[in-house]
């Protein structure tokens, strides 16, 4: 087997840009939350891109599949707002290791949605189905959040990634990429970003 046919079949299974990325999350435990992440970050946009370059992903772009995702994203994550916005706000303030909005909101909504949907939709779920996609979204939750927050709660984290997965993954296989990223970016706004701004109101009315 020559090198090209080697690099053209690595670049082919998700399984082995997985391992890549988590080889990397591993190697990078003992950095901060910010460096590390988008470095993490980085590495899974070079994965899509080098898989990109032999298969096309399609992304399946229209309003109306959009909306339903936004929507959806939307139906599941107010309810969770609504009983427990302080304590999500405490968790991700934690786990992203900073109560900076606007740093949230760049992090959240237009780095990690985007490029987490990509990749596991995209991607691994393109080619090897929802519930090989849905297992490794989980499992990047404890390479993300393990070296940061405690076991109990970097379990929870596992256990709502799993969840969250299997939404995304509907909402991919239903309405398509697109519509995915725009559920990701809603419930990523919704649970993560929207807590930190209520508290900042209530703050500032106080």
């Amino acid at each position: 087997m020559n090198k090209r046919v080697a690099v053209r079949l690595a670049v082919s299974e998700p399984y082995l840009l997985f391992l890549i990325f988590a080889g990397i999350a591993l190697g990078t435990v003992l950095l901060q939350q910010s460096p590390r992440f988008a470095l993490l970050w980085v590495t899974l946009v070079i994965l899509s891109l080098l898989y990109r370059s032999k298969h096309e992903v399609e992304v399946g772009f229209s309003l109306p599949s959009v909306g339903r995702g936004a929507l959806l994203g939307l139906v599941i994550s107010v309810p969770l707002l609504a009983f427990l916005s302080e304590q999500l706000r405490a968790f991700t303030e934690r786990l992203y290791g900073t109560q900076d909005i606007v740093s949230l909101f760049y992090q959240v909504c237009f780095i990690s949605a985007p490029i987490e949907e990509y990749f596991f939709r995209g991607v691994v779920q393109g080619q090897r189905g929802s519930s090989v996609s849905i297992a490794l979204y989980a499992l990047t939750a404890l390479l993300y959040f393990l070296p940061y927050a405690p076991l109990l709660a970097t379990f929870i984290v596992f256990v709502a990634l799993g969840v969250l997965g299997i939404v995304y993954s509907y909402v991919r296989e239903r309405y398509g990429l697109a519509a995915s990223v725009a559920c990701h970016v809603v419930v990523g706004f919704v649970l993560q970003l929207a807590p930190s701004l209520i508290a900042s109101l209530r703050l500032m009315l106080s």
